[in-house]
């Protein structure tokens, strides 16, 4: 793809949805069906959730987040959000740079919110709430920056701001708020919920960390790359969260997904030492042992990040 420094590389970086839905199904018939088939309009369809979701005071509050957010950007809630086959936060990463000065680098992020269009009424509320506290309040990151690395992408998936834990708990004041005045929230939230009914973000925490099964080998692969201590919470307990990505719970998911991310940018950054390579040479070489260039130092990221 052609842009204004000539090379655009991209990397996708999707946002976990959960597997397991939280509510009952509303008995009023119009929210028995797909939220997609109230009319043949996208956009009055969401029209119909964002008034729907308003009626939420934290459904209303994650909303003028959201729209501040992409008003920044000179955009609506209209046009970050999508329908799509599942509920997701995209955000793709766009590195710019000219191959005659390939160590001058501009980064962008875009990020789209996905709404899966099979669902009723009742659960596409609750994942616009979850997807748009992603778009809201989740860190942005580099992965071609040196501090990138997977514990600290792996806890920020999870439980930083923005991540998995403070979109559930999104989605269980959603759900309390519109659905469930009756006090009998079902599955994952009613885990979460303190002797005040309160929603406990610590208790959410913990249950992310159940593996089940997958305990043994994925702790094995902690201690591999000494990782270990930073997941003391890991738990061999029953699995409540899945990620819909992966198949997998989220600790395994994040950091499948982060070696998925290091790998794209590997393959890029070699095209990019190879480009800076040459246009050294073309210039005379390397420079003194005592003034190391910008390729220099480059190839040495390159290694320290890539090398396996």
């Amino acid at each position: 793809m052609r842009c204004l420094f000539g090379f655009l590389f991209l990397i996708s970086f999707s946002l976990f949805a959960t597997e397991e839905r939280l509510i009952h199904v509303d008995a009023q018939t119009h929210r028995s069906g797909s939220w997609t088939e109230y009319t043949d309009s996208e956009e009055l369809n969401f029209k119909r959730l964002f008034d729907m979701l308003e009626k939420s005071p934290t459904g209303a509050k994650v909303m003028r987040e959201a729209s501040r957010k992409a008003a920044r950007l000179g955009l609506t809630l209209n046009d970050i959000v999508k329908v799509g086959e599942g509920s997701l936060t995209d955000t793709t990463l766009v590195r710019k740079f000219n191959p005659r000065s390939p160590d001058v680098v501009i980064y962008e992020t875009k990020s789209v919110v996905y709404l899966n269009r099979h669902l009723n009424w009742n659960d596409a509320l609750l994942d616009l709430a979850h997807e748009l506290t992603h778009y809201t309040h989740r860190n942005s990151f580099n992965p071609y920056e040196d501090s990138f690395n997977a514990r600290d992408f792996i806890r920020s998936t999870i439980e930083g701001e923005g991540g998995e834990v403070e979109a559930f708990l999104s989605e269980c004041h959603v759900a309390r708020e519109l659905f469930d005045r009756s006090g009998q929230l079902r599955t994952n939230c009613r885990k979460i919920e303190t002797e005040e009914r309160k929603l406990s973000f610590e208790r959410a925490v913990e249950l992310f960390y159940h593996v089940g099964a997958y305990y043994d080998s994925f702790h094995k692969k902690l201690s591999e790359k000494k990782m270990e201590s930073a997941f003391s919470g890991l738990n061999p307990g029953k699995i409540n969260f899945i990620s819909s990505a992966y198949g997998v719970p989220y600790p395994i998911a994040a950091l499948m997904e982060y070696e998925l991310v290091m790998n794209k940018v590997c393959e890029n950054d070699k095209k990019r030492l190879a480009y800076m390579q040459q246009e050294q040479e073309k210039i005379g070489g390397r420079s003194p042992a005592s003034e190391p260039s910008s390729t220099d130092k480059f190839a040495l990221s390159y290694s320290s990040r890539c090398k396996l």
